[in-house]
């Protein structure tokens, strides 16, 4: 079991550096492509779209028995007039 150590490890280590570099040179290259920008929503502008407020406490390991238990500590909600 010894013996496998170096070489097992040395594998491992080979694999995260090139990993690395591949990263890096994807990275590289990625700075020339052109992405679409989305378009500017201004106030001035009809909103087409319904509202989006969310909860974290919606979440289901998240939902607790009672609103006041000590453990909601994990997020809360959003009211508003749209």
């Amino acid at each position: 079991m010894d013996q496998l150590l170096v070489p097992v490890g040395m594998t491992v280590v080979v694999l995260c550096v090139i990993s690395v570099i591949l990263c890096v040179v994807s990275m590289a290259f990625s700075w020339s492509v052109k992405r679409p920008q989305p378009k500017e929503y201004t106030l001035d502008q009809r909103w087409d779209r319904g509202a989006q407020l969310l909860s974290a406490t919606e979440i289901d390991p998240m939902t607790l028995a009672r609103h006041t238990e000590p453990g909601d500590t994990e997020g809360g909600s959003a009211r508003g007039k749209w």
